[in-house]
């Protein structure tokens, strides 16, 4: 039964928090809804933005320019959850194992990140 479950949307159960700290209980349930709340984000910005693509880096520097006008908090997020949140989005597959149609796709086409090093552009799924 469960193999017949196919999610292509975002829920509440899906995988979005890796728990790699052994939260549990309550803790771990607020962890899994900012989770989701930034995979929603990110998404957002690539509905809202996404002409010629993005890297996890620009979507960061995003929100934390965007912080003032709202009620997020992003100043301390750390770049790895942004990648994070983009591996999410472009998932092929659920916790389950079945296909699921993701969100935003890696290019080919690569720039200069923050860092020196050359990371790829990403872009909205059509």
């Amino acid at each position: 039964m469960i193999n017949q479950i196919k999610s292509t949307t975002m829920k509440q159960t899906d995988s979005t928090f890796y728990n790699t700290i052994q939260l549990e209980g309550e803790e771990l349930k607020k962890a899994r809804s900012k989770a989701l709340t930034q995979d929603e984000h990110v998404l957002a910005f690539f509905r809202d933005y996404d002409n010629l693509g993005a890297t996890p880096e620009r979507v960061l520097r995003h929100f934390q320019i965007m912080e003032g006008l709202n009620e997020n908090k992003w100043a301390n997020t750390p770049i790895t959850s942004i990648r994070r949140s983009f591996s999410n989005l472009s998932r092929t597959e659920d916790k389950f194992g079945n296909p699921i149609t993701p969100k935003i796709y890696k290019t080919d086409t690569m720039v200069k990140g923050d860092y020196g090093k050359q990371i790829h552009i990403w872009k909205l799924c059509k």
